[in-house]
Formats: structure tokens, C-alpha cells, sequence
């Protein structure tokens, strides 16, 4: 029965940004399932005025 309540819970999206090759934001994605490319990151948050700048160094999710 607990198996059963796990797979019918629904987690928690995750949140990812793109950076270009100058480490500026491109993109930003909630999701749950780790996007496949390289350059996607793992965030704490999303902010729309983070686009196109270089990201604060406190918003990156440690893994």
C-alpha cells in the first residue's frame, strides 16, 4: 500500500537554468526530471529578471 501512495504522490518540480557559453542565462525550467543537456544547472529559484544576466552565485543548488 505505501508503494501504491508513493508512485500517486506528486513531487516537487525542480527548478533549472540554461547558461550560454559566457555563463549567462538563456532559459529557465521548472520541472520534475533533471533536463539532459550539459548546460542546464540546478537552482534554488526562478526569477524572469535573471534572463539574459549572469546569475548570483547564492542561487545555485548544491548537489
Amino acid at each position: 500500500m505505501r508503494q501504491l501512495l508513493s508512485l500517486l504522490r506528486r513531487r516537487t518540480p525542480r527548478h533549472f537554468a540554461l547558461l550560454d557559453e559566457h555563463g549567462r542565462c538563456r532559459m529557465l525550467l521548472s520541472s520534475i526530471d533533471r533536463p539532459t543537456s550539459a548546460a542546464w544547472i540546478e537552482i534554488d529559484e526562478v526569477r524572469l529578471s535573471w534572463i539574459g544576466q549572469e546569475l548570483p552565485a547564492d542561487c545555485r543548488r548544491v548537489a
